[in-house]
């Protein structure tokens, strides 16, 4: 099948769902060794939601590489917006495989490579994913140790590691690295009792200042986003917004924009866009299109959104419901009561909603500006019908987010656009 790209930037945004009613929330609110790791065994320590741990294999998941020279790979389903995970979780698996930092790189949001993720959000990362990693980490320290053990011909308990070199404590002279343990094998090996997580007065890394291992080349622009990317017979899309959410096309003409040179417009019910492989091109077709559209607006503005929000249909989830309101009340000598009210704002994140797509020998592959890379990759399984090993999702560095790329509508139109191409 003929290769072909796409890059889309659209800005569209789609609310999150809510589990209580606004109204009574206001109320109530006064190539080496692989080492693998039982996830869903921790969920259930953590407290992790049953319904968000859906895509987590219950077989063992890679989440660490340690390779011929010792060198440690960290594999995450996490994307780094700003947030500085790129520099933290590697903190905390230098700190459990007794590693210097310095050894350890990270490969961030690959679906082909990096373990399922349910999305960066929430502020889940350190507290869900890195107590998962670094459950992962100590288990890979004690099969090193156990394989150590083995080779040096004394108990596990006599053996210690620092910086990555495994030491007989009562012979200084018998060592072995983790680089010699790997010789470029692939050990599946796991232990009937887990190793506990590295006690915290041991940590060298972890509760130090460092700076952040992507500072350097955000400053100086070296750091890739999508829209930087570029790829041989590219072309770029721009695509027919509606005026508004509650529009809906009732007809276009699109002949003025296909005369601008190099210019293909394509159309699939109401998604419109103009291909071309000049940006400018691109830009100069989109505003020829003429269309018309029927409205069937909601009535709000600055002034009554306050009460449209208050007033909007939702269903509650109650998660847990304890003690007596009224009874605690009566206790009291005194109560104080008070309502706060946020502005409602848009997201602006720094950088647009961006997606690159190629379709290539069968296999979609897909660089997005998302924080949910497996959200996508399932969306667009169903979306062309293929299979997980059929779609990649890469993530690059993600300009911002705070919610606004948890959702992934770019992803599926350039997806679209370079499938019917």
């Amino acid at each position: 099948m003929k290769e072909e790209k796409i890059i889309d930037q659209s800005t569209s945004e789609t609310p999150e769902p809510h589990g209580m009613p606004r109204r009574d929330f206001f109320k109530i609110l006064g190539g080496g060794i692989f080492i693998f790791v039982r996830p869903w065994k921790i969920l259930d320590v953590i407290g992790l939601p049953a319904e968000q741990a859906r895509g987590v294999p219950k077989d063992y998941n890679a989440f660490l590489r340690i390779a011929e020279d010792g060198t440690v790979t960290c594999y995450t389903g996490k994307i780094e917006m700003g947030q500085g995970i790129i520099t933290s979780l590697p903190q905390m698996m230098a700190d459990e495989l007794n590693v210097p930092l310095e050894k350890i790189k990270i490969v961030m949001g690959d679906t082909d490579i990096c373990p399922w993720d349910q999305g960066t959000w929430g502020s889940l990362t350190t507290r869900v994913f890195g107590q998962i990693m670094r459950t992962a980490s100590a288990e890979a320290r004690g099969v090193l140790l156990d394989l150590a053990s083995k080779q040096l011909g004394v108990p596990v308990s006599q053996l210690e590691v620092r910086d990555g070199i495994v030491t007989d404590t009562k012979d200084a002279k018998k060592t072995i690295s983790y680089a010699q343990l790997a010789q470029g094998k692939k050990i599946e090996k796991f232990l009937d009792v887990k190793p506990s997580m590295e006690d915290y007065t041991k940590f060298k890394s972890m509760g130090k200042s460092y700076n952040r291992s992507d500072s350097a080349i955000k400053v100086t622009g070296e750091a890739k986003y999508t829209g930087d990317m570029k790829l041989p017979g590219m072309v770029f899309a721009r695509i027919l917004r509606p005026p508004s959410h509650a529009a809906k096309m009732t007809s276009v003409d699109y002949s003025a924009a296909e005369k601008i040179a190099g210019t293909k417009v394509v159309r699939e019910g109401d998604l419109v866009a103009v291909l071309n492989e000049d940006r400018d091109r691109a830009d100069e077709a989109i505003v020829k299109i003429k269309a018309e559209y029927s409205f069937n607006e909601v009535s709000v503005n600055d002034k009554t959104i306050y009460d449209f929000m208050l007033k909007a249909d939702s269903n509650a989830v109650a998660l847990r419901s304890t003690g007596d309101i009224d009874a605690g009340q009566k206790l009291c000598d005194k109560t104080f009561e008070s309502e706060f009210h946020d502005p409602y704002l848009a997201h602006s994140a720094i950088e647009t909603h961006t997606a690159l797509a190629q379709f290539e020998n069968g296999k979609m592959t897909v660089w997005a500006s998302t924080q949910s890379p497996f959200g996508l990759r399932e969306n667009i399984m169903r979306e062309l019908s293929l299979t997980a090993d059929k779609v990649r999702v890469i993530t690059p560095f993600v300009g911002g987010g705070f919610g606004g790329k948890g959702e992934f509508q770019q992803g599926i139109e350039a997806v679209k656009l370079s499938s019917r191409i």
